[in-house]
């Protein structure tokens, strides 16, 4: 298993509103599955611009295949993302 930071790129609030209980419901059901760790908002002010996900998962592709799955990207409110293997080395997860 490795660590990978996904980020994501937000279109507008009102794009984010519409798939916002969905995205939720899926990260959730990707925690519950051990592929993630945590993910929040990135915020812009108070309102979110994007999106940070920590995954834990074999391989890159099973990362970008969370990203292909969510809802929010699904339905066009992930203008953009990138996906980082990421070697934590302070601290503990």
């Amino acid at each position: 298993m490795a660590y990978y930071a996904i980020t994501y790129v937000y279109a507008a609030p009102e794009e984010q509103a519409k798939y916002r209980p969905a995205h939720r419901e899926y990260l959730g059901s990707q925690i519950e599955a051990g592929n993630l760790i945590v993910s929040g908002p990135l915020l812009d002010g108070e309102t979110p611009a994007g999106a940070l996900l920590i995954a834990k998962v074999d391989s890159v592709e099973a990362a970008e295949k969370i990203v292909a799955n969510d809802p929010m990207n699904v339905g066009g409110a992930v203008l953009s993302h990138t996906v980082t293997k990421w070697n934590p080395v302070l601290g503990t997860i």
